[in-house]
């Protein structure tokens, strides 16, 4: 662990950034580097590796070519972010909010609102290390393997292992996530969506839907009428910014549609969950599946997991026969227990409430603890490629 907080300041003031450096300098306990954005060079973060503990961005006129460069990088890839700019402009604060900004300060800088920040954060850091929300993403390979059934209660597992948790439900014209914790939102997805691009994480709460477990479900209330073909990427990217600002866990049930909505989610997920069954037409699907995520769209094949749901040790497709045909990916199974996941939908309550010691519930339990410690053999640490071209051609 490094001892010292690496402090990148960033901006196109030479005098400024060269005053708020002598500040910060003062502290023996901070490194701080300087980056004089010049030569029509936007993105604040360009060519940094490894990033620094925090970033300082002075805005200036180009602030909103700025900030959109740092919303445009995965969540994993954003360290905690000040900035400081003029006072009055809410435009300007909204999209440093979408950017991650835990704070705005204007000039002239409180000495000691800046050194609290970032003693606030040297402490959280060393408390703990993975403070950005976890996105993980539930796809079925085949329509009806059971996804939404997985999302569900790996939601509820994480809440109950007291973590932030919202579950949302991106199929806004099918979504039945709402049957599974019996509840009905009022304001849900569908109006969240339209307001994104001036939604922060407090007008976030108005559109949750809250269980008594403390999952906090975002999903289509009835009489929203919209397909997933009018969801814009941009205002998926902007909900998502909102929601990972103040959770620990995110957990995306997508509907079976690679568009740029849904891409936006697997560009965040740090985990893919693909589920399907033990039949011929599943596993052709699941390669499908596979292909269109790993080789036409650059995600790293450690972070997706096969989930084999209903699975039976006497099926024709076997096991062996489902790795042969999905090299690279992790596989997970799931016990065939209709009866228990059938009342569970029916009755609004999941698993773990009906059924806490069910072999079922107990896998759905391990598969989220096995989310939490699963090392990331590929760091994923360099940069993504971005899914987003590859989707839509032109961006909303």
């Amino acid at each position: 662990m490094r001892k010292r907080l690496e402090i990148l300041l960033a901006g196109r003031s030479r005098d400024e950034l060269g005053a708020l450096e002598s500040l910060l300098s003062s502290q023996g306990d901070i490194q701080v580097t300087s980056r004089l954005m010049i030569n029509g060079n936007v993105d604040p973060l360009e060519g940094a590796a490894p990033l620094p503990d925090a970033l300082v961005l002075l805005v200036g006129t180009h602030w909103e070519a700025e900030l959109m460069a740092l919303c445009e990088r995965p969540a994993a890839e954003r360290p905690p972010l000040l900035v400081v700019g003029p006072k009055g402009n809410v435009e300007l604060i909204r999209l440093a909010m979408r950017a991650g900004a835990r704070d705005f300060f204007s000039p002239p800088i409180d000495d000691a609102e800046i050194f609290h920040f970032l003693r606030e954060l040297a402490r959280n850091r060393r408390d703990d290390p993975s403070h950005a929300a976890r996105v993980t993403a539930v796809i079925n390979a085949k329509g009806g393997s059971g996804a939404s059934l997985v999302a569900a209660n790996l939601a509820h597992c994480l809440a109950r292992q007291e973590r932030d948790t919202v579950l949302v439900d991106l199929d806004v014209q099918f979504g039945s996530l709402p049957l599974y914790f019996n509840v009905t939102p009022d304001h849900g997805l569908v109006r969240a969506l339209e307001s994104a691009d001036s939604l922060d994480t407090l007008a976030m709460e108005a559109y949750l839907k809250y269980h008594p477990s403390g999952v906090g479900l975002l999903a289509s209330s009835p009489g929203d009428h919209l397909s997933l073909g009018e969801v814009p990427e941009t205002r998926v990217e902007q909900l998502l910014a909102v929601l990972c600002q103040s959770q620990e866990e995110v957990v995306v049930d997508l509907p079976r549609w690679i568009n740029g909505a849904t891409a936006c989610v697997l560009e965040r997920a740090e985990h893919v969950l693909v589920v399907m069954q033990q039949s011929v037409a599943h596993l052709h699907d699941a390669q499908r599946l596979r292909d269109i995520l790993v080789h036409e769209l650059g995600m790293l094949a450690s972070r997706i997991e096969v989930v084999v749901n209903r699975y039976d040790k006497r099926s024709d497709v076997t096991l062996a026969a489902i790795e042969d045909a999905l090299p690279g990916l992790s596989l997970q199974t799931l016990p065939n227990d209709f009866k228990r996941a059938s009342h569970s939908i029916n009755v609004g309550s999941p698993l773990h409430e009906i059924a806490p010691k069910a072999p079922l519930t107990r896998q759905i339990e391990g598969l989220s603890r096995s989310l939490a410690t699963r090392q990331e053999t590929d760091a994923g640490r360099g940069k993504k490629r971005s899914l987003l071209g590859w989707a839509l051609p032109g961006r909303h």
